[in-house]
């Protein structure tokens, strides 16, 4: 594998090729099936190597990420923040208010990368807030997320 420079890119056909890479990438992983929805995919490769993926998908009136993984062999060199910031400017970019995720509560790497865009937790209205019951993050598109990152703005 070719481990020099890693580029994102947004998947524009998703082809007989890509596929079988996305496959061989998500081997033993449990993916949700986007079907029909409208969805972005968004790649990084090193090469011709899938070492990151994520898509963003409308679903029920909002947008939503899901499926971020990237290769143990290529993790801790700011590709998830590349796919994340990817998929939020796709999203601007299609008029999004706000922009959605779900996370496991464990996984503190993911909802750490994410609260430093201001993402917020989300609470059931029916229940407190903690760690067990929430488990839904929301990103509101406002100009206080342009002057803290202008690179999220669309081209």
């Amino acid at each position: 594998m070719n481990t020099s420079v890693v580029t994102v890119r947004r998947v524009e056909r998703e082809d007989a090729g890509w596929k079988a890479r996305y496959k061989t990438f998500f081997s033993g992983c449990e993916v949700r099936k986007v079907g029909r929805k409208t969805h972005t995919y968004f790649a990084a490769y090193s090469g011709e190597d899938i070492v990151g993926h994520s898509v963003i998908y409308f679903e029920k009136g909002r947008w939503i990420m899901d499926g971020l993984r990237v290769d143990p062999e290529f993790r801790e060199r700011g590709i998830a923040k590349l796919l994340t910031e990817a998929r939020i400017r796709h999203t601007i970019g299609q008029g999004a208010g706000e922009i959605w995720y779900a996370c496991e509560d464990g996984n503190l790497v993911t909802i750490c990368c994410h609260l430093r865009y201001g993402f917020e937790k989300i609470c059931r209205h029916s229940r407190h807030c903690t760690a067990a019951t929430a488990h839904w993050y929301r990103l509101r598109i406002t100009p206080e997320l342009f002057r803290k990152f202008p690179s999220l703005r669309p081209a």
